[in-house]
């Protein structure tokens, strides 16, 4: 099982950005009230939007679990009409976009978050990865078959990810080197936890292992119990 240490509240964790900023700038209502909203992205307190994108405004889509800026390197991450890594010094954008073939049909991996290492840039999808090496900007898209729904994923040491699942109590290590799969197993024990319903990710320190999430149990009543875990 994965090394958990339960915890009263969560601490908070947030890697706080300087340079970039997505600045509200309106919303629309589309047919069948559907509320589009758009943003600026600025950087440097500078509008690059239509630098970047071609566009004025942008619609954005923001999230507590995707990073939009690396701490110390001039890397941004931005999910428009696409998932776009930005240098934030030459404007070149990196599409990240992850597609499936079912049938004919390509179908588009849905982002769940982003983050930032030292050296990478892990996009994290419902059922694919992409590592993307910020000195060459060279991409590995790791996919998964479609059993797998992935909460959240992080790198234990330079060549696995390791790859928590929402709605189960299942974890697995992908191996970079060997391009596989290794060392799947169960997160907490069913017996000292059960009824488990799904997990949720929480915040993740910068240049560390320290994962902080969230277990949602079932009562008997069908209501939630909510649990604090600290990965170490």
């Amino acid at each position: 099982m994965i090394q958990l240490k339960k915890i009263e509240s969560l601490s908070s964790i947030k890697n706080t950005t300087n340079r970039i900023q997505l600045k509200y700038r309106g919303w629309e209502e589309r047919s069948a009230g559907q509320m589009i909203v758009y943003h600026a992205v600025l950087i440097d307190d500078f509008d690059r939007t239509q630098e970047l994108f071609g566009e004025k405004i942008i619609q954005c889509f923001i999230d507590e679990k995707i990073e939009i800026e690396h701490p110390t390197k001039s890397f941004g991450f931005i999910c428009t009409l696409g998932s776009f890594l930005i240098n934030t010094s030459t404007y070149y954008k990196t599409n990240l976009d992850t597609y499936y073939r079912d049938d004919k049909t390509m179908i588009l991996d849905s982002l769940v978050g982003s983050f930032f290492y030292p050296d990478f840039h892990l996009m994290i999808n419902k059922r694919s990865l992409v590592v993307t090496d910020l000195a060459t900007l060279e991409k590995k898209r790791i996919k998964f078959d479609e059993h797998v729904d992935i909460e959240w994923a992080y790198f234990i040491n330079p060549t696995q990810i390791q790859i928590i699942q929402a709605f189960s109590n299942l974890s697995f290590v992908y191996d970079l080197k060997e391009e596989k799969i290794i060392n799947q197993r169960s997160i907490v024990d069913k017996n000292l936890y059960p009824n488990i319903f799904r997990w949720i990710y929480r915040g993740q320190q910068y240049n560390s292992n320290k994962i902080e999430i969230e277990l949602l149990q079932r009562n008997e009543d069908q209501q939630f119990i909510s649990t604090y875990f600290e990965i170490m």
